[in-house]
């Protein structure tokens, strides 16, 4: 049964208030409030729902239009069902995130079917309160998580009830949820990779850089957390490899960099005003991305933890070593390049931009020294550069086999869809 809001319209207005007059930090604040409020709902609808699924659409939910890693990987799972003959519908959960609680529809009326949901928990409880529960009940709930520490939060794993299954990209997170206590079936399927946009044969000038230099790359996201990412650490590091200027060429390329200036003026700080240092802060597209991690020569990464390290496999399909650090979701595809690996240390978690706050948690301190001497050794031998991306990029290559129709349809996601019609996405 669909229930309907007389005053709909008069939330509306009160929400667009919210968002317009109370201070960021508040609204903030008030998020685990909202998804608590979203858990509860979840949880009283599904007390009616029926065990079994009918056979049905395959609909493939997440922020699709965005430019994020998370929105990245649903498209390539988009891609990678496509590919398989699943036929799936694509919907867009930005817009459902503007409307109220039960509001929100799928692109399919008929129940049955999977709803795939490549969202973290936190989206997730919030996509599903905000549909009518008439149009989830009834569907086989697979959930697509990453985290980046060894265990999730507790949250976390009360909204993985909500889920039949939860899918993974890398081994590191699918560890993460089990020694949670995370119950429902948990399924590594690493990211379809090779299944996105052939890399292209780019020069830096695209960019407007030179191309004679030996370039180096560190790229990140500081809405993951910087610390996270630690590209202060990478400029660190260049410097240490080559010290006197001219030698070599570094881009940091930083995404969200506008809304944390204080990271910028430390990363400012550590390249100490050095012409071969290029802090890029302007917003590329997916695809951009790629092009510029292809007119480099090495990718480099001393992270602290990765849920699985998108960019680093883009490099290696692209034909560039990534030399990263050797711990966490990124050893699925780097175990077998010991070269490309960071040595490091693992230490209590210390987050001071607030993403992570996860007390009893490691992370991974990379060791500055080794990653000079590897990065210094890749810098004096293109041919070794060569061999390992080829290694990298077989690596890569085989996650396809997760995501082939034959092995699709010894799964639920299979067996609840294969037989669907074929219809438009919306």
């Amino acid at each position: 049964m669909t229930r309907t809001y007389p005053n709909r319209r008069l939330a509306l207005i009160g929400r667009s208030v919210w968002r317009t007059a109370a201070p960021t930090g508040l609204r903030v604040g008030a998020q685990p409030l909202i998804r608590r409020f979203m858990e509860r709902r979840v949880a009283s609808a599904m007390r009616a729902e029926e065990p079994h699924i009918n056979p049905g659409r395959l609909i493939v939910s997440g922020l699709l239009a965005e430019a994020k890693g998370v929105s990245e990987g649903a498209r390539l799972s988009l891609r990678a069902f496509t590919s398989a003959g699943l036929s799936p519908l694509a919907h867009d959960l930005r817009p459902l995130f503007a409307q109220g609680p039960g509001a929100g529809k799928l692109p399919a009326s008929e129940p049955g079917g999977v709803l795939f949901l490549h969202v973290n928990a936190p989206e997730a409880i919030q996509a599903l309160g905000r549909l009518s529960p008439d149009q989830w009940l009834g569907r086989y709930r697979i959930g697509y998580w990453a985290y980046e520490l060894p265990r999730i939060p507790a949250d976390w794993v009360r909204i993985s009830s909500v889920f039949h299954e939860i899918w993974t990209p890398s081994q590191f997170v699918a560890a993460a949820l089990q020694a949670s206590g995370v119950r429902s079936t948990i399924r590594h399927m690493p990211h379809p990779v090779a299944l996105g946009d052939p890399p292209e044969q780019v020069t830096l000038g695209t960019f407007g850089f030179g191309n004679s230099a030996f370039t180096v790359l560190a790229l990140g996201d500081l809405q993951s957390s910087a610390s996270r990412k630690n590209l202060a650490g990478a400029i660190d590091i260049f410097c240490l490899a080559f010290p006197s200027p001219g030698e070599a060429r570094l881009i940091v390329k930083i995404r969200e960099g506008d809304a944390h200036p204080a990271f910028l003026d430390r990363a400012r700080a550590v390249a100490n005003g050095r012409a071969d240092i290029h802090i890029m802060t302007g917003e590329l597209s997916p695809h951009d991305v790629r092009r510029l991690i292809a007119g480099c020569d090495v990718l480099l990464s001393p992270h602290r933890s990765e849920g699985f390290g998108l960019p680093l496999a883009e490099a290696f399909l692209a034909g560039v070593p990534a030399l990263a650090t050797g711990w966490s979701g990124n050893l699925d595809f780097m175990s077998g390049t010991p070269e490309l690996l960071i040595d490091y240390t693992l230490v209590p978690v210390s987050d001071p931009y607030g993403v992570y706050r996860a007390p009893g948690q490691q992370w991974a301190e990379p060791d500055s020294s080794d990653a000079v001497t590897k990065l210094r050794k890749l810098a004096n031998n293109p041919g070794l550069r060569r061999e390992l991306a080829e290694e990298g990029r077989n690596a890569v290559l085989a996650f396809n086999r997760h995501w082939q129709r034959d092995s699709l349809l010894q799964h639920k996601i299979g067996q609840l869809t294969a037989g669907a019609p074929t219809a438009h996405s919306g």
